[in-house]
């Protein structure tokens, strides 16, 4: 079996070994802490590819670059680490998890050409994302459109 050196003393000169699956296990647990906030940005990831570029517009007190936030949310909802940790605490069911990833992959598949506000409402590309995401809520069940700002910090301009 293999043993980690952990730095967590018992006392100065008795240090407790770890097996990996431990240490592992011990990880899990701490990003289960915060499990509710990796599904906030599944959902709020989601409902922002809803979005036309009037509603992503009045974002901006709270996004600041809601077109740059558009992806980087969806980019972060997705760590593999993050993503897992919802579906092992069953804030969504298993069943989603490849529509979700298959969601994520034609977002990723987007010509960077497109990611531009003039694009958004016109190209069948964006369309089609807008749809889906719209049917993915659907399929989970998520009633509101309405961004989740619970884990949002938001600076005002004077």
């Amino acid at each position: 079996m293999n043993k980690i050196f952990s730095l967590q003393k018992k006392n100065v000169t008795n240090y407790r070994w770890f097996t990996e699956e431990e240490l592992l296990q011990e990880e899990m647990l701490q990003y289960d802490k915060h499990v509710d906030f990796y599904y906030a940005n599944i959902i709020n990831s989601l409902i922002l590819y809803t979005y036309n570029v009037n509603q992503l517009g009045e974002m901006a007190p709270i996004l600041i670059d809601p077109l740059t936030e558009l992806y980087e949310e969806l980019d972060y909802a997705f760590i593999p680490v993050l993503f897992d940790s919802v579906f092992r605490n069953k804030r969504i069911d298993e069943s989603f998890k490849e529509d979700l990833l298959q969601f994520k992959k034609k977002v990723d598949g987007i010509p960077v050409e497109i990611w531009d506000w003039d694009f958004l409402d016109q190209h069948e590309t964006w369309k089609n994302i807008r749809l889906e995401a719209e049917m993915l809520l659907n399929k989970l069940n998520i009633e509101t459109r309405t961004y989740n700002t619970d884990y949002t910090t938001i600076l005002f301009k004077k």
